[in-house]
């Protein structure tokens, strides 16, 4: 009797296990043998199951196996069930470029989920998307950031004498032979950006520069951003609740973002008047005012994902291509050396150093800051795009509606056919003139392949609508730096964020800035000592 009663329960339990078992193998099967992107090389795991992309994202070092993915498997890598990697420029601009039949993926899902609404920066909606840029770039736009100038030069002041202060034990005197205390530029490079976006999106400073009060807010985007990138290749975690079991930490650290998201916005809205010179949130603000009755383009959720995501987009990125310029000048002697030569004759005082005609006219600071970002992008990993009707053909490969699509920003520039010894820091790979001994077509032609794959903002509609702002931000503040003092690697500490055998899987390189890929890049180093010159 008993043994009948055992029997019957045990049985469906058997022959659901069975069914559960078939499933799977005929979905690992399906996605090997018969699916329409069999055919495309690329990882074991990533070929069945998104689970590929989160573990990589977990490691923090995907874009360093994209890379070698595309090194070992050519320009298409197959790393999700319906996913593809492209590594090529032609690639770029038919997933990204402004015609690309392409839109935003649903990993993108997970940030109007914890959010609770949508961002320019994130949103799928082509449309939505395109109202919402239409505000943020008109806050961007070139009169806007003409009209903060002085906001964001006060910050530079500001850092530009933080890093030649000593500490108490070291002389403070500016103007004498020593050195200052040692910076940790990733730190600094980070004080600054966090400041000047607090300032362009809230008008009101996080005051990084100043102490450590509100520091640990470096701390808190990332992990929060990266706990979205994680979430994002697989979605149903965040929906089913399983991030307090699967990623007890990360879930905290999503919440402590968003809480502090919150806390910006609120602080914000708290302001009774509008500020002098009008901040991001005051076109965001206005935009809902002109908007129709009950019909305002950014909701209180809205407005909070859109602003925390600007800061982060707009800090992190900004500070790993200062901190990746001070790295490799000072790893590549020579070229420190022509941009001193470069910058110092062209500016009788500090002040000179603004946005303008003059600074446009460094070609060597933009090509030495180029560069830094082509080594380091501040986004390194692949931005998922998916396809829409009717598809597209790259490189002869056609990929149908549905399939998603993504360029590495880290692996193509690091591509050999676009970069040829592309670990090596050359400023001069942007300039004509580095090419005397061949014609003025020729020279230009291969700037022209360099311009090809170059994508630190991203391009086309969905990118970075920031880009000129950062651009001035990096050209002011490394010629300041430059005009004002010598600088040097910290005795003992010249290979601060350097690579290095024992240093992990594709580390090796003893040249190059090591980035943790959180989705932004995260760095460590250098340590540089300041001098004012004489």
């Amino acid at each position: 009797m008993y043994q009948l009663l055992a029997d019957s329960f045990y049985m469906p339990i058997v022959a659901l296990s069975i069914i559960a078992t078939l499933y799977t193998l005929g979905i690992i099967v399906y996605r090997v043998t018969f699916h329409p992107l069999a055919k495309y090389p690329g990882p074991w795991l990533g070929k069945i199951t998104d689970w590929y992309s989160v573990i990589r994202s977990v490691a923090g070092d995907r874009h360093i196996h994209f890379l070698e993915l595309h090194n070992k498997y050519g320009p298409f890598v197959r790393f999700g069930p319906n996913r593809i990697s492209v590594n090529t420029a032609e690639g770029l601009q038919k997933i990204y470029g402004t015609r690309a039949p392409t839109q935003k993926s649903r990993y993108y899902d997970v940030f109007s989920g914890v959010f609770k609404g949508d961002s320019s920066l994130t949103t799928i909606d082509h449309g939505l998307h395109m109202k919402k840029k239409r505000v943020v770039s008109t806050a961007l736009s070139e009169s806007s950031v003409k009209a903060m100038e002085e906001i964001i030069l006060r910050n530079i002041r500001k850092f530009t004498v933080q890093l030649g202060k000593s500490t108490p034990s070291q002389t403070t005197d500016l103007h004498s032979e020593s050195w200052s205390s040692p910076k940790n530029m990733t730190d600094w490079a980070d004080y600054l950006s966090f400041d000047i976006m607090g300032d362009i999106c809230f008008s009101s400073s996080f005051g990084m520069l100043d102490g450590p009060d509100n520091r640990y807010i470096l701390n808190v985007l990332p992990l929060g951003v990266n706990g979205l990138n994680i979430t994002g290749w697989m979605p149903w975690i965040l929906r089913l609740k399983l991030g307090n079991i699967l990623f007890a930490k990360l879930n905290t650290d999503m919440k402590r973002y968003e809480a502090f998201a919150n806390e910006q916005s609120s602080k914000r809205l708290a302001l009774e008047n509008s500020p002098r010179v009008p901040d991001v949130y005051s076109y965001l603000l206005e935009s809902n005012k002109s908007s129709k009755e009950g019909n305002s383009l950014f909701s209180p959720h809205d407005l909070v994902g859109e602003s925390s995501l600007l800061i982060t987009g707009g800090s992190d990125t900004t500070a790993t291509a200062i901190s990746a310029t001070f790295f490799y000048l000072l790893h590549n002697p020579p070229s420190y050396e022509k941009l001193k030569k470069e910058i110092r004759p062209r500016f009788s005082s500090l002040e000179e150093i603004r946005n303008g005609g003059v600074l446009q006219s460094c070609r060597w600071l933009r090509a030495c800051i180029d560069e830094a970002m082509r080594m380091s992008p501040g986004v390194p990993g692949l931005l998922p795009r998916v396809l829409l009707s009717p598809g597209v053909e790259i490189a002869g490969n056609f990929f149908a509606e549905g399939v998603d699509l993504g360029v590495s920003h880290y692996a193509i520039h690091h591509n050999e056919d676009i970069y040829p010894d592309s670990f090596s820091y050359q400023p001069e790979r942007w300039l004509v003139e580095r090419y005397p001994n061949e014609s003025q077509n020729g020279a230009e032609s291969r700037v022209e392949l360099a311009k090809s794959g170059f994508c630190p903002f991203s391009i086309g509609q969905r990118g970075c609508v920031g880009k000129g702002l950062a651009m001035k931000e990096l050209m002011v503040t490394i010629a300041r730096a430059i005009w004002l003092y010598d600088l040097r690697l910290m005795p003992g500490e010249e290979h601060r964020g350097c690579g290095g055998y024992g240093k992990g899987y594709g580390r090796h390189r003893i040249g190059e800035y090591q980035l943790t890929d959180m989705f932004v890049s995260k760095t460590d180093g250098p340590i540089v000592q300041f001098r004012r010159r004489v």
